[in-house]
C-alpha cells in the first residue's frame, strides 16, 4: 500500500470528501484524486503539511507496511445524536502536539445551527484550549473555522507557522509579512511575525459556542 492508499485512508477515516480534504491542505480536488489513484507524486512539503494538520507521523503516509491504509488508527465518525439531523452536526477537532509539532486531532461531532452550517460549507470546529484569545473566546469554547473564507485585517484565524506550530490568533497582513497576535486578559503571548510564505491560513473563525450544554 503506497502513499495514495494512505491518503485515501486518512481522508475516509476523517470523514472528509476529496473537496473538503483538498481545501484543508490547500490543493485542488483533482490533485487529491490523482494522489489516491497513484497518478501523481506528492511533494515533500505537501506531505509535511498533511502530517502537521492531522497530527501524524511521516510513516503514517509513506509506509506501506505501517501506513494508515494498513491500520485503523482513527476512530470511526461518531454517530449524531438521535434528535439531530446530519445537517445539524459538524466535525470537531482539538490542537495536539506530537514530536514537537502541533496538528489537529478529530474528537467527534457537535450540534450547531443548520442555517449556520449551510452558510459555511466545509466548516469545522476547533476547541480553544489556551487563554491567548480570552478577550474574544473563553477557554474550552468551540470555534467554527471556515476554510473557504479569505482573511482580513483584524479577523481571527487558524494558522500554521513555519509548518510546525498551529495557532489561533488575530490576523494582520502587510506588504510581505503576516502578523499573528494574541488578544488576552492575561499576559499577551509574543506576536508571530513571519514572511507570508512561512504562514498557512487554514481558515477564518466565523462563530463560537459552548462545548457543552450549560444547563447540564
Amino acid at each position: 500500500m503506497g502513499v495514495g492508499e494512505n491518503i485515501k485512508a486518512l481522508r475516509k477515516k476523517s470523514s472528509l470528501t476529496q473537496e473538503e480534504f483538498a481545501k484543508l491542505i490547500g490543493v485542488s480536488k483533482e490533485t487529491v484524486c490523482r494522489w489516491e489513484k497513484g497518478r501523481s507524486a506528492i511533494r515533500q512539503s505537501t506531505l509535511q503539511t498533511i502530517t502537521s494538520v492531522f497530527n501524524l507521523q511521516p510513516d503514517d503516509l509513506t509506509s506501506e507496511a505501517s501506513g494508515l491504509a494498513a491500520q485503523n488508527e482513527f476512530p470511526k465518525k461518531s454517530r449524531p445524536k438521535e434528535n439531530c439531523q446530519p445537517s445539524e452536526v459538524c466535525d470537531a477537532f482539538k490542537i495536539t502536539m506530537s514530536s514537537g509539532r502541533t496538528g489537529l486531532k478529530r474528537t467527534g461531532t457537535v450540534p450547531s445551527a443548520p442555517s449556520l452550517l449551510a452558510r459555511h460549507p466545509n466548516c469545522f470546529f476547533v476547541q480553544m484550549d489556551t487563554s491567548a484569545m480570552s478577550k474574544c473566546y473563553p477557554i474550552g469554547s468551540l470555534l467554527l473555522v471556515d476554510p473557504n473564507k479569505k482573511p482580513w485585517n483584524g479577523c481571527t484565524v487558524l494558522a500554521i507557522a513555519d509548518n510546525s506550530r498551529m495557532v489561533i490568533r488575530r490576523y494582520s497582513v502587510g506588504t510581505s509579512s503576516i502578523l499573528l497576535s494574541s488578544y488576552s486578559y492575561r499576559t499577551a503571548e509574543p506576536d508571530i511575525v513571519l514572511d507570508k510564505r512561512r504562514i498557512r491560513i487554514l481558515g477564518v473563525i466565523v462563530w463560537f459556542q459552548a462545548s457543552h450544554d450549560l444547563g447540564e
